[in-house]
């Protein structure tokens, strides 16, 4: 009976243990633990997309050293550049004519529609052609981009008496062709302003390669930073001293550069705004940071996204990239001692790198290159031996850089200096012939051939030397 009794306490204190641990745990907790851990493993990273969310409808990050593209955003969409287009126009003005040379500006300037932006430079005016790119470039006149494409129309074509008209049609002919020589080949240009027109129109990714030429010039990065420039009116006089010439202000639209604006971006130095209703708010812009520089394009944005836009851009290739320079042209990579040098020669020479390599980056990567170094010359161990004669500039190996079995980067490994070889009884018998190293395979096997060719010659005189004494000797023993 008390064993009945301990059995059935037992069986009491097992289900009271049950329904605790069911009551800790119901099957609706369960399920959402189970469904969040799922979750958990399968979320992705967001993507650089994703991050950004840009407003533009096309948009484009490169590297400005190398052209690399670190962000794309429909980058080869046809869209509409607006002011954008003064870029390339900019760029041939620098390419084709003298900066310092006095421009007089014709009726092509009554070209500019009235209600776009002016330089409001005047009919018969002589002006630079840097100036002309100032009014340009900062005050994104119209007026400015005609005087320019008419003039440079006319260097183009050796007539400097060519009709505006003419200039023009020249000058454009000429946007196109170094457009598509830059690989901007999904552009075509049909004005020097961007005023609108359904047959002008670029993508992204040409406006960077475009941008990315003419930032190598350092007019065109002086010109394109400048916030504010006052340049006086050709015609008009001051109201308040008729002895002095009224004042034309030049201002940069690009709130990037400007300090007081809300979208200040101290690491910016350019390039160019750019809107119409067709096209929307663009613009191109450029930023170095820590020996990285970058060029940003942003087309149809939004007003403010304009600049938000830019600054994501820039601000992400800074975060993620870097400049990679492991190896410069010259660099020592190794040096070796050369077997069989000559004697007044220590033996020594530094193995240098024929090409350097600079490349920008994921930040991330950094740590995954590997470095190989193949040799052509080895001993036994695999390890680098030479053997004199050495040329300067003589290819002993190579040296790769790769990242994920891909090859990034390589360089010819060479020879920094020449060391001749130990002497040779040849070389006593034939002065000199081992004391200048040949330039060549062939001129080397030429000077061995010589010196074969002399030492036979040597041990035939020799042999004939020798044999004639022997007959004479037998012949005087015969006589006696």
């Amino acid at each position: 009976m008390k064993r009945f009794w301990a059995l059935l306490a037992a069986l009491f204190v097992l289900s009271f243990h049950i329904q605790s641990s069911a009551a800790m745990l119901n099957p609706k907790d369960a399920a959402k633990q189970v469904e969040s851990s799922g979750s958990a493993e399968t979320t992705q990273p967001p993507t650089a997309s994703e991050i950004l969310n840009l407003d533009a409808e096309g948009a484009v990050l490169i590297e400005q050293e190398t052209g690399k593209v670190l962000y794309e955003k429909n980058k080869d969409e046809k869209l509409y550049p607006a002011s954008t287009t003064k870029i390339l126009t900019a760029l041939l003005a620098i390419e084709n004519g003298n900066l310092d040379e006095i421009v007089t500006v014709g009726n092509e300037a009554n070209l500019a529609p009235r209600d776009s932006s002016l330089a409001c430079i005047d009919i018969g005016e002589q002006i630079t052609l840097k100036d002309l790119l100032v009014g340009l470039l900062v005050s994104s006149g119209n007026d400015a981009a005609l005087t320019i494409g008419a003039h440079i129309g006319r260097i183009v074509a050796g007539n400097p008496a060519l009709p505006y008209n003419q200039a023009l049609d020249k000058f454009y002919e000429l946007m196109n062709k170094r457009a598509a020589d830059l690989g901007a080949t999904n552009s075509h240009f049909v004005n020097p302003h961007g005023y609108h027109n359904k047959d002008h129109y670029t993508t992204a990714y040409d406006l960077a390669l475009i941008a990315r030429e003419a930032m190598k010039h350092e007019a065109f990065r002086e010109i394109v930073k400048i916030t504010y420039r006052e340049y006086p009116d050709w015609n008009e006089v001051d109201k308040n001293d008729p002895s002095k010439k009224a004042t034309r202000y030049w201002v940069n639209k690009n709130r990037l550069l400007d300090e007081k604006s809300e979208y200040y971006y101290p690491y910016a130095t350019g390039i160019k705004t750019g809107y119409t209703s067709y096209s929307g708010h663009c613009l191109v812009s450029s930023a170095t940071k820590d020996g990285l520089s970058l060029i940003a394009v942003v087309l149809k944005s939004t007003r403010d996204g304009q600049w938000l836009d830019s600054i994501k851009l820039l601000e992400y290739g800074f975060e993620h990239y870097t400049i990679y320079e492991p190896l410069k042209q010259g660099q020592v990579v190794a040096t070796t001692q050369v077997s069989n040098h000559a004697s007044e020669d220590p033996g020594a020479v530094d193995i240098v790198a024929a090409q350097g390599f600079r490349d920008v980056i994921a930040k991330e990567d950094v740590n995954n290159i590997q470095q190989n170094i193949e040799w052509y010359y080895t001993d036994e161990n695999n390890q680098l031996h030479l053997e004199a004669p050495v040329y300067k500039g003589q290819v002993v190996g190579k040296l790769t850089y790769t990242l994920n079995g891909k090859t990034i980067g390589e360089s010819d490994l060479i020879a920094a200096r020449g060391i001749e070889r130990k002497k040779t009884i040849i070389d006593m018998i034939t002065p000199g012939s081992g004391d200048k190293l040949a330039t060549s395979g062939k001129e080397h096997s030429r000077s061995l051939i010589v010196v074969v060719v002399l030492l036979l010659a040597f041990i035939g005189a020799a042999f004939y030397t020798l044999k004639r004494r022997r007959r004479r000797r037998y012949i005087l023993r015969r006589y006696r």
